[in-house]
């Protein structure tokens, strides 16, 4: 297994954390009865502080927890240096004319996809020197 993050691990990892963190939430709200109880009912006045704050941390994470993380969306744009006119685009196999959908960006290259040949090849620009 390589280092990469997928969705589906991503989803997995996540689903995991609010598990933990809604764990958590629930030992600290017992906790935090259980001080309140024993606060007025061996007149502690600590406890009585202690139970309140316990349950405050809980409701905390629990929010925590339920709030969503937005999706992030990645747009890439194809940025060509040059006078490039896709109108005037040809198919390097059949030489039939191309036009803006033919083109498209897939890992990190740009490729063209002829709709009358069915050939796929990435574009190389040579360089201006």
């Amino acid at each position: 297994m390589g280092g990469k993050e997928t969705p589906a691990t991503a989803g997995r990892a996540t689903k995991r954390l609010k598990t933990l963190a809604y764990l958590i939430s629930g030992i600290l709200g017992f906790f935090g009865v259980a001080f309140l109880i024993a606060g007025v009912s061996y007149v502690r006045g600590q406890w009585i502080i202690i139970g309140p704050v316990l349950l405050l941390v809980a409701f905390f994470v629990t929010y925590l927890a339920r709030t969503k993380v937005p999706d992030q969306r990645i747009i890439q744009e194809i940025d060509l240096s040059g006078d490039v006119h896709p109108e005037e685009m040809k198919c390097d196999s059949c030489g039939a004319a191309l036009d803006r959908d033919s083109v498209s960006v897939r890992a990190g290259g740009v490729f063209v996809d002829c709709p009358y040949c069915g050939t796929s090849y990435q574009i190389e620009e040579e360089p201006k020197w």
